[in-house]
């Protein structure tokens, strides 16, 4: 998968995949080096519709930062 996400002013592009429930995103400010990643679950009896795990800042990688993702109802 692939995707942006944006806090304040910046952009990051982000890529990964989930394999077996598992969710491993790789986040870049410049689109060539990483910046952060996330490593996640996807909650059980979620339907796939929520995940949780950690989000690590590549200068910071000691204090990783808890995240929960969760699918968006779309609006038609």
């Amino acid at each position: 998968m692939r995707g942006t996400v944006q806090r304040a002013s910046t952009t990051a592009q982000v890529s990964g995949d989930v394999d077996d429930g598992d969710l491993t995103l790789e986040e870049s400010i410049n689109g060539t080096n990483i910046s952060a990643t996330w490593t996640g679950r996807v909650v059980d009896g979620s339907c796939g519709k929520e995940i949780r795990g950690s989000w690590t800042q590549s200068t910071s990688p000691d204090t990783p930062q808890p995240f929960v993702l969760r699918k968006q109802a779309s609006w038609q």
